[in-house]
């Protein structure tokens, strides 16, 4: 006879409150699962696929020694620091926006590389022509 294995199941709500802690603090998606003991290591990047949520940490490059250190800005009052949250939040969507848009912008320019060098013909603008 074999051994049932418990599945838990998480209702909507705290499944949300995980995923918008996540996005508020910046902390890792490791220590939450360790936090809420939640046993299922791609829980959260699932749960955020399924409720249409972007990660905005996605494609930031970590360093490859010691700890990222976020350096938030001073508060002034509680009205001005959800708005300080959301600027820090905007900064790195936009940081993330832009490395996709270089990762692009690569590929566009290897491709006409490649298409010059088979087609044998010039695609790109000559910059002294008018």
């Amino acid at each position: 006879m074999k051994k049932k294995l418990f599945v838990p199941h998480y209702d909507e709500a705290f499944k949300r409150k995980v995923i918008e802690e996540y996005l508020a603090t910046g902390c890792s998606k490791k220590s939450l699962l360790r936090k809420y003991d939640i046993r299922f290591r791609s829980a959260i990047q699932k749960w955020m696929r399924v409720r249409g949520y972007r990660d905005p940490y996605v494609g930031i490059q970590k360093p490859t020694f010691g700890k990222i250190i976020f350096h938030s800005l001073p508060k002034k009052s509680k009205k001005d620091g959800a708005g300080i949250r959301e600027l820090e939040r905007k900064v790195l969507e936009l940081q993330r926006q832009l490395e996709d848009e270089k990762l692009r912008s690569e590929a566009y320019a290897r491709i006409i590389d490649k298409a010059e060098q088979e087609l044998k013909i010039s695609i790109r603008k000559k910059i002294n022509t008018k």
